[in-house]
C-alpha cells in the first residue's frame, strides 16, 4: 500500500510514516518476514528527506517491530514474547515460554560459588559473606536471544546446584527434583533501563538499546527466600501485560 502524508497536519512527517507502517504491521497487512519499503522508496512516495525516512524506520526497529539488515533492507520482526502475570508463584521461564508456544533455551555463561555481597545477602536473608551459587545464563526463545539472567542461590540449601548441568534446563525444576523445594510465590520488580557494554555484548544488541530489568525473589510458603535473580530482557523482544481487578485499579 503506497505511503502518503498530510503536509497540513501538525504531526511530524516521520511520525506519520512510522504510524502508517505500524498500522500495516499490526493489522497483518505486513507479516513477519515481509520487506518494508526502503528509504529511497519512502522518499519517492512521500517527498520527505532521506533523514526523515530513516528516522521512521529506526524508531520501528527500536520498538522491535522491524529488523534492519545492512545491505538487505528492513523486514517485519517476529511478534514480541508477551509475559503475563501468572496465578501460580515461582513459575519458571521455561514454563512461561512454553505457554507462549516457543522453546526455551539456556546457555550457561558462568557458574560459581562466591561469598554473598551485602545486596545479595540482604535479599536472601543471609549473613554477608555466606556462600551462594551465582549462575549467569543467556536465555532464548525458539533460538532467539531474549535475556541475560544472573541468579543467586544459597549454597547450604542447594550445594549440588554449583555443578549441575543447567544448559537448556529450568533451575526451578532442577531444585525441585534434587531437593524437593518448590517456590510458593515470587515477587517481580520491573525497571526500564538501557544496555551498557556488558549487557549489549551478551544480548547481541547495540549499546544504549532499551532493556527491561526484572528483579525476582522466589519464596517458600513460610516466606523464606530461596532465589534472587536479575534478568535483563531485550526491549525489542519483550513486553509484559498485567491483569488487575477493579479493586486493584481503585
Amino acid at each position: 500500500m503506497p505511503l502518503s502524508i498530510d503536509n497540513s497536519s501538525p504531526l511530524p512527517l516521520y511520525y506519520q510514516i512510522r504510524e502508517s507502517l505500524r498500522r500495516q504491521i499490526l493489522s497483518g497487512e505486513l507479516q513477519t518476514g515481509d520487506a518494508l519499503p526502503g528509504e529511497a522508496r519512502i522518499c519517492a512516495e512521500t517527498g520527505v528527506s532521506r533523514m526523515t525516512a530513516r528516522q521512521a524506520l529506526t524508531q520501528l526497529a527500536n520498538e522491535g517491530l522491524v529488523i534492519r539488515q545492512r545491505g538487505r533492507g528492513t523486514f517485519v520482526a517476529a511478534p514480541k514474547a508477551t509475559f503475563r502475570t501468572m496465578p501460580v508463584g515461582g513459575m519458571s521461564y521455561s514454563e512461561i515460554i512454553g505457554q507462549l508456544g516457543m522453546t526455551a533455551g539456556a546457555e550457561v555463561l558462568s557458574q560459581e560459588t562466591i561469598p554473598a555481597g551485602q545486596e545479595v545477602a540482604s535479599q536472601l536473608k543471609l549473613a554477608a559473606g555466606t556462600q551462594v551459587i551465582r549462575i549467569v545464563r543467556r536465555r532464548s526463545a525458539s533460538g532467539v536471544i531474549m535475556s541475560l539472567e544472573t541468579g543467586f542461590y544459597p549454597y547450604e540449601r542447594f550445594p549440588a546446584l554449583s555443578e549441575a548441568n543447567l544448559t537448556n534446563k529450568s533451575i526451578y525444576k532442577t531444585i525441585e527434583k534434587e531437593y524437593g523445594v518448590s517456590p510458593a510465590y515470587a515477587l517481580d520488580t520491573i525497571e526500564i533501563s538501557v544496555a551498557g557494554p556488558y549487557e549489549a555484548d551478551r544480548l547481541k544488541i547495540k549499546e544504549g538499546s532499551p532493556i527491561a530489568l526484572v528483579t525476582t525473589i522466589a519464596y517458600l510458603e513460610d516466606d523464606t527466600p530461596v532465589a534472587y535473580t536479575q534478568t535483563f530482557h531485550r526491549g525489542d523482544r519483550f513486553r509484559s501485560t498485567i491483569r488487575r481487578s477493579r479493586q486493584q485499579i481503585g
